[in-house]
């Protein structure tokens, strides 16, 4: 059979290339590696929004890795192509999108790895904004406005156990300041950089979201300062009450509720 399958996942700076067939192909300037690989259908919802696609393969692979206990921060991304042989070309793209989900094949020994197209997911209706008290605003992002860099710890992690990790550059700051917030770090081999959510912090402790894969004891951690997404924390804490995107005033009694007195 001259035609086979070719599959690229990108994470960052980071390349991963495999390919179904017998032996390894090497497609100028790129050696995609032999290795236990196949596909199922790219299946189109029913309202044509997204389209999914599913791989299977070994358990060994290494991009596999990036999921070994949950999602990256960032975005992994998959493509499917088939190639031929002969011509040594590249006939289609079956599939271009990102990897959502990585599950184990029960019984088999191998991972599935669920994708979703990145053409079709742009077109899904997004979030609207509605009235509501807390900010919807990203932290630190463009509608925020806090700076960043004013509000980030710099520390050496120490004491890494399960989701919780020790630092002691936070020391002095009150309970509860980095919650809401993330920590920022390098991959130790994928030299990538990480975030995770901090859910609480005590102390020297951050209590983080998941496990820090790739973080070793002594590594530098950035730890950036939590909102509680209220207007008194986003005045004192941050400066930054102008940019609030909440509404704190909306009344709370209900115009059109049995009460005859509004």
């Amino acid at each position: 059979m001259s035609e086979v399958e070719l599959y690229t996942v990108n994470y960052d700076f980071n390349r991963w290339h495999y390919t179904s067939a017998d032996e390894d192909v090497y497609v100028s300037p790129v050696t995609f590696r032999a290795v236990p690989i196949d596909r199922g259908n790219v299946e189109i919802s029913t309202d044509d929004t997204t389209a999914s696609f599913t791989v299977n393969c070994a358990l060994d692979l290494e991009f596999l890795e990036l999921f070994r206990v949950s999602p990256p921060s960032g975005l992994v991304t998959l493509k499917c192509e088939r190639y031929d042989l002969e011509s040594e070309t590249v006939i289609e793209v079956i599939f271009k999108g990102r990897i959502i989900n990585v599950g184990l094949a029960e019984g088999e020994g191998q991972a599935n790895v669920s994708c979703e197209s990145s053409s079709q997911a742009i077109r899904r209706m997004g979030l609207r904004r509605h009235y509501q008290y807390g900010c919807p605003h990203m932290l630190y992002g463009a509608d925020c406005g806090a700076d960043r860099g004013q509000f980030v710890t710099v520390g050496a992690a120490s004491n890494i156990t399960g989701g919780t990790i020790d630092m002691t550059a936070v020391a002095g700051k009150d309970d509860g300041y980095y919650a809401g917030g993330y920590i920022e770090y390098t991959h130790s081999t994928l030299n990538t950089t990480e975030r995770i959510a901090v859910s609480d912090s005590t102390g020297i402790t951050l209590t983080l979201f998941s496990f820090p894969v790739g973080l070793s004891a002594g590594d530098e951690v950035r730890a950036y300062a939590g909102c509680d997404r209220v207007l008194a924390t986003c005045d004192q804490k941050f400066n930054n009450a102008e940019n609030y995107g909440g509404m704190p005033f909306i009344p709370t009694k209900n115009p059109f509720g049995n009460d005859p007195l509004f």
